[in-house]
C-alpha cells in the first residue's frame, strides 16, 4: 500500500482548512523523530483513524504512540482482535481478523 499517498489524501479530507491541516501535520510529525519510533507513516494513519476530529485527541494518540506504538496500531488496525488476543485459532478468530481487515481497508480507501 502507498501509505504516504493515503496519508496526504486523509489529511486533505479530514482537515479542509489549511491552517488546521498544518497544525495536524505538526502534531503527527511529533512521532517518527526518534530513531526507535517505528513505522511513522503507518502510525500517523492509525492516529487519524482513531481521533474524534479534535486536535487534542490527535495529540493524545501521538503521545500514546511515543510510549508504545503497537497500542495505537492495534486499536486502529485490529480493534476486535486487540480485545481478544488470547482467543484460540479457529473460525471465530478468523472472522475477527477478516472484519478488522475489511474495516481498515474501507477506511483507508474512503
Amino acid at each position: 500500500m502507498e501509505y504516504e499517498k493515503i496519508l496526504l489524501q486523509k489529511l486533505e479530507k479530514l482537515f479542509p482548512d489549511n491552517d488546521i491541516r498544518s497544525k495536524a501535520v505538526t502534531i503527527l510529525g511529533e512521532y517518527g523523530i526518534e530513531r526507535y519510533e517505528q513505522e511513522p507513516v503507518r502510525l500517523r494513519l492509525a492516529a487519524l483513524k482513531l481521533f474524534d476530529g479534535s486536535l487534542d485527541e490527535l495529540k493524545k494518540y501521538i503521545s500514546y504512540a511515543k510510549q508504545d506504538f503497537r497500542d495505537v496500531l492495534s486499536w486502529a488496525e485490529y480493534p476486535r482482535q486487540s480485545k481478544k488476543w488470547s482467543m484460540p485459532d479457529g473460525p471465530k478468530k478468523e472472522a475477527l481478523v477478516k472484519a478488522d481487515r475489511a474495516e481498515y481497508e474501507k477506511w483507508l480507501n474512503t
